[in-house]
C-alpha cells in the first residue's frame, strides 16, 4: 500500500516540479524531497508518509506534498532547525541531507503539524471574483439578505474583505477580464462566517504556507495590509472551528445559520474525488433557496498556474463553469465562461 501511494505522490511531485512559475518558493523543497525519496535515506520519509496516510486517508497527493513542505517550513521559522532545506545558496548535496535529517529527527513534530493543519495559504487577491459574482447573483435572484459561509477559511481573510472597496481598488487593476468584469456592487450581507478544521489557523501558520521567496513575501505583506484594512472597516466575521469532513456537523451548521451562499476556495483539491463530491452534495442539500456554492480550485492539482471557478445551485450538483483564471494568485486574466451567464444573467444584472 505504501509503495503504491508513494509512487503516486512522486509522480505528482515530478509534475509539480515543472510548474511554469519556476522558483516560486517551494522548488528547492520539491527538489530535495524527490531526491530523499529515491535515496537510501528515505526511511524517515516512508514512516512519516505512512503515519500521515493512516491519519488522513483522503488526502490528495498535491495536498500531502504542500502540507509536508509547510510543516518543514514552520519548523525552520520556529527554531531554524531545517532552514538549510530552503537556502538557495547551498548546493543540493547540502540541502538534501538537511531534509533527510529533519524527516527522521523531527518526525513527531512534523506528523503533529500535518495531522492538525491544512494548507492554509491565504491570498489577498482571491476575493476579487467572489465579490463581483456574489453581488451579481444576489441582484439577479433578488436576494435581500446574503448569509455567506467560507469553507476552509484559514484566518477568515476572504469573508473579512467582502464589500471593502479600498481593498478591491488596490488589487482589481492587476486582474484583467475577458470580455469585461462584472460591476462592483455592495453585497447585502446579513451574516458573514467562516469555518476551518480545528485548531483554527494562526497568522504564523499562514506565513509558513507562503513559500520562502521575495515573491511570497510580497503576497504575505498584502495579507497583512488587507487584515489591517478590514480591521479599520470594522468588518465582523464569525469564525468557528468545524471540520468540513464531518458532514452531519457541516449540514447542521448550514441549516442553523440559514446560509444561502457558500464560498470554498482552494480547499476541495486537498481531498480525494469522492470526498469532494460529498462536500458539494452536503452543502447543496442544506443551502437556503435560492443559494449558491462558489468554488475556486487550482488547475492541474497545483502542477500548473491558474484556477477554475465553478458554481453550484440548490437543485443540481451539475457544476456551472463560471471562469478560468490564468494565475491562482489573481494577478492575471479572468476568462469568463458560459456558466456565469446562467448564474447571474446576461450582463451580470446591470
Amino acid at each position: 500500500m505504501l509503495s503504491t501511494r508513494k509512487q503516486s505522490l512522486l509522480t505528482a511531485l515530478a509534475d509539480m516540479g515543472q510548474h511554469e512559475q519556476g522558483n516560486h518558493g517551494w522548488s528547492l523543497f520539491h527538489e530535495c524531497l524527490s531526491e530523499v525519496a529515491e535515496s537510501e535515506a528515505s526511511g524517515g520519509l516512508d514512516r512519516l508518509l505512512s503515519a500521515m496516510w493512516q491519519q488522513r486517508p483522503h488526502i490528495s497527493d498535491a495536498h500531502a506534498i504542500t502540507l509536508l513542505g509547510i510543516a518543514v517550513r514552520q519548523l525552520a521559522l520556529q527554531d531554524g532547525g531545517p532552514a538549510d532545506v530552503f537556502r538557495a545558496e547551498l548546493s543540493a548535496s547540502q540541502r538534501v541531507p538537511a531534509l533527510a535529517r529533519a524527516l527522521s529527527e523531527r518526525a513527531l513534530d512534523l506528523i503533529r503539524l500535518m495531522e492538525s493543519h491544512s494548507n492554509s495559504y491565504t491570498g489577498a487577491r482571491r476575493f476579487l471574483l467572489p465579490q463581483l459574482v456574489i453581488g451579481a447573483f444576489a441582484r439577479f435572484r433578488n436576494i435581500q439578505q446574503v448569509r455567506v459561509l467560507d469553507l476552509g477559511t484559514s484566518i477568515g481573510l476572504l469573508p473579512r474583505q467582502l464589500n471593502n472597496k479600498a481593498i478591491y481598488d488596490r488589487f482589481a487593476g492587476d486582474l484583467h477580464w475577458n470580455p469585461e468584469p462584472l460591476p462592483f456592487r455592495g453585497i447585502p450581507l446579513d451574516y458573514v462566517g467562516g469555518v476551518d478544521r480545528p485548531p483554527l489557523p494562526t497568522l504564523d501558520w499562514v506565513r509558513a504556507c507562503h513559500g520562502p521567496s521575495d515573491y511570497y513575501e510580497q503576497r504575505f505583506e498584502e495579507v497583512q495590509w488587507s487584515l489591517g484594512q478590514a480591521e479599520t472597516a470594522g468588518t465582523e466575521v464569525a469564525l468557528q472551528p468545524l471540520d468540513i469532513l464531518d458532514f452531519p456537523a457541516l449540514e447542521a451548521f448550514l441549516r442553523v445559520h440559514r446560509i444561502n451562499v457558500v464560498t470554498c476556495n482552494f480547499v476541495l483539491y486537498q481531498y480525494s474525488d469522492d470526498v469532494r463530491s460529498r462536500v458539494v452534495e452536503t452543502v447543496l442539500r442544506a443551502l437556503e433557496t435560492p443559494g449558491v456554492l462558489l468554488s475556486m480550485e487550482p488547475s492541474h492539482a497545483l502542477a500548473r498556474k491558474g484556477c477554475v471557478v465553478h458554481a453550484y445551485q440548490n437543485s443540481s450538483t451539475r457544476p456551472l463553469h463560471v471562469a478560468d483564471v490564468s494565475d491562482a494568485h489573481f494577478m492575471g486574466t479572468v476568462t469568463v465562461r458560459d456558466g456565469l451567464t446562467e448564474l447571474v444573467g446576461q450582463g451580470g444584472g446591470q
